[in-house]
């Protein structure tokens, strides 16, 4: 590597480790990721303390990543419009297959990136394995493990399969088009009158 080129990769390895401080506004954080590769579009959010290897990532308009995600940068993590990726999600883009039994872990390693599509809602503490696409207005439960793509417009949770491995299954489907805007709003209170 020329002395040229080892400086720009230095310098990535900082901005990339200064961008997670508290101390950074959200908009400072998206100029300097943008500035070292990433293509993160002006109203897309990454929130403060997040650990990312590369300026690999691709985020749409109002998408966000919240604090505390990990991302391995061995391969591209797109963000699609409108979606959310809650706290301390980590995207592994890369792993290792099977070994024989004398070295479970193969030197090889498997490198695939990682989509999450439009819409589509990751909740706190998921584990996203390479190669997977989250499909369009899919949410996928809290600290969820998924190795596989999935269906759009479908609740995934970790459910045990009659083998018993445990992974993201789809759980139900979600409804498509516009949702009533009083589902989810707490009723207002109701006056009881005491009877004598």
């Amino acid at each position: 590597m020329s002395g040229e080129g080892w400086k720009r990769t230095k310098f990535r390895s900082v901005v990339l480790r200064v961008q997670g401080s508290r101390f950074l506004s959200d908009r400072m954080r998206r100029f300097l990721l943008n500035f070292i590769g990433a293509k993160i579009h002006p109203t897309a959010t990454v929130r403060h303390s997040c650990w990312l290897a590369s300026a690999d990532v691709v985020m749409g308009r109002n998408a966000m990543l919240n604090s505390f995600a990990r991302y391995d940068g061995s391969a591209r993590l797109t963000i699609e419009d409108n979606a959310r990726v809650a706290s301390g999600v980590t995207f592994t883009t890369s792993s290792h297959p099977f070994g024989d039994w004398k070295r479970r872990s193969s030197p090889l390693i498997i490198v695939a990136p990682i989509t999450i599509k439009e819409g589509s809602w990751v909740m706190a503490d998921v584990t996203i394995n390479q190669g997977v696409t989250i499909a369009e207005g899919c949410m996928i439960g809290a600290k969820a493990l998924v190795v596989e793509d999935t269906e759009p417009h479908g609740m995934y949770l970790n459910m045990a399969s009659p083998g018993g491995a445990v992974r993201a299954r789809r759980y139900k489907d979600l409804p498509v088009g516009k949702v009533d805007a009083h589902v989810g709003r707490v009723p207002a209170p109701v006056q009881l009158s005491v009877v004598n």
